[in-house]
């Protein structure tokens, strides 16, 4: 199976293994439909895989999602170019808020990450509705 060639040794079970796959696929799906909901759920995923260790699963989010978020953004540029000059003057905040975040992931406590993020996730689902 394709998800075990990239996973061997990090997880024996073939099962899970392969409902991850299918979890990564819909998180790409989600990812690309709704720009959002692909991270939170490959953090899930992350989290099997890794059993558990919150931060080895929020640390290896990026990378997982990057690629993700880069084919969409790509595919939403080439339908409106203009999200480009629109989203730009975001880019530079946003680039220190995740270099400050990367380096802040060290010295919390993995209990203290996971309500931080459930509780951004439950206020962005709470948002998105109301608006």
């Amino acid at each position: 199976m394709l998800i075990n060639f990239f996973m061997n040794g990090v997880h024996k079970d073939e099962k899970m293994l392969s409902l991850c796959g299918i979890l990564a696929l819909f998180a790409g799906v989600l990812n690309g439909f709704i720009g959002v909901g692909g991270g939170v759920l490959m953090l899930l995923i992350l989290k099997i895989i890794y059993k558990n260790c919150d931060k080895a699963a929020f640390a290896c989010i990026p990378a997982v999602v990057l690629p993700m978020t880069v084919l969409s953004a790509a595919l939403y540029v080439i339908r409106e170019p203009d999200i480009i000059i629109k989203t730009l003057p975001l880019i530079p905040a946003a680039l220190l808020g995740g270099f400050a975040g990367a380096l802040l992931l060290g010295k919390i406590k993995s209990r203290a990450l996971s309500l931080i993020f459930a509780s951004v996730t439950l206020f962005a689902g709470v948002m998105a509705v109301v608006k």
